[in-house]
């Protein structure tokens, strides 16, 4: 990479955002790069906090371990531009949380001395670095989410989709996540988000709700990419029902509730046929979709017919079933 290159990257960062660019090269020679491949740990948690660090190229991933699980699990990702590390430098304290890369990334660092002296001889940097400190107590105190650009990307092989989703809420992300076949540029799925709500949602035949239920329902393969740019809200039709932390919360219960109907109907190749001469049902809000499914299985169909067929999402169609079922309407 060429050192206008270089300079520019560094521009990208909150840090160094407004630093001219005979300083910026002064940075540079100060600093140093660290490649990182797959699943190689940038820090652990409790270490001592000596570097600080800015994500260069690729994705970080910071783990946190918690009471209630058996090892630690990540809950957010950090992309190009973004910084870890100084609160450590500046309080003294242990690392709070573990930061690895989950595919490969490169990180552009600097150590404690020479992170004291650009303080000590740039205004601007002391001045950067308040404020981003600030706006992150402010978004804490205030339970506000914390905005900055994130421009992320990476094979889903490495990485937890419903995590990446979270990240790009809880930071009023504006922009696009696509998903598309490995090694293509054939799209599987594309969410757009607006100010950290989900706005539209598409996977393959499915859209709206069930599009972005089915991604917790369901590993997708392929390789992801979200880079924040400004959206027009006229310009997006909007298909989805709820708020972002509802639908993230009702993605989980119907995540949970999908594996206990799934132990009830363990083979998706069980063929089930109409039962009754008649349908009855009760619940207005889902009569579209229990008639489309009884329609179909006049001649016979599985679950994995029924989701081919019928544009909802897997824990629609087995919640369905098992309804049919216990009324006694289909075997």
């Amino acid at each position: 990479m060429t050192r206008a290159h270089e300079i520019e990257f560094l521009k990208s960062s909150e840090l160094f955002e407004s630093q001219t660019d005979s300083v910026l090269t002064a940075v540079l020679a100060q600093g140093r790069l660290l490649e990182m491949g797959p699943g190689a740990y940038v820090f652990r948690q409790g270490e001592a906090g000596d570097c600080l660090y800015i994500v260069k190229s690729g994705v970080l991933e910071v783990l946190a371990t918690r009471p209630d699980a058996e090892r630690p699990i990540p809950i957010v990702y950090l992309g190009m531009g973004e910084v870890l590390g100084e609160l450590a430098l500046l309080t003294g304290s242990p690392r709070s949380a573990s930061v690895r890369a989950p595919e490969r990334a490169e990180l552009f660092t600097l150590d404690r001395a020479v992170f004291f002296d650009l303080m000590d001889s740039l205004p601007a940097f002391a001045r950067n670095l308040c404020l981003v400190l600030a706006r992150r107590l402010e978004a804490t105190t205030l339970k506000l989410p914390y905005a900055a650009t994130k421009q992320l990307q990476g094979n889903l092989r490495y990485f937890d989709l419903a995590t990446v989703i979270q990240t790009l809420i809880a930071s009023r992300q504006t922009g696009t996540l696509s998903v598309t076949q490995e090694g293509s540029k054939h799209k599987v799925a594309e969410i757009v988000f607006l100010k950290g709500n989900v706005a539209s949602a598409k996977l393959q035949h499915l859209s709206g709700d069930d599009a972005l239920f089915q991604l917790f329902q369901s590993p997708l393969e392929g390789e992801f990419a979200f880079s924040g740019r400004h959206v027009d809200e006229g310009e997006v039709q909007s298909d989805i029902t709820m708020p972002a932390i509802s639908l993230l919360m009702e993605s989980v219960r119907l995540q949970d509730e999908l594996s206990l109907l799934q132990t009830r109907i363990p083979d998706p190749q069980t063929i089930f046929h109409q039962k009754a001469t008649q349908l009855s049902w009760d619940e207005a809000d889902t009569v579209d979709l229990v008639a489309a499914v009884w329609s179909r299985l006049k001649k016979g169909a599985s679950v994995l017919d029924l989701q081919r067929e019928i544009p909802r999402c897997t824990y629609a169609i087995y919640r369905t079933l098992a309804m049919l079922l216990d009324s006694r309407q289909i075997e």
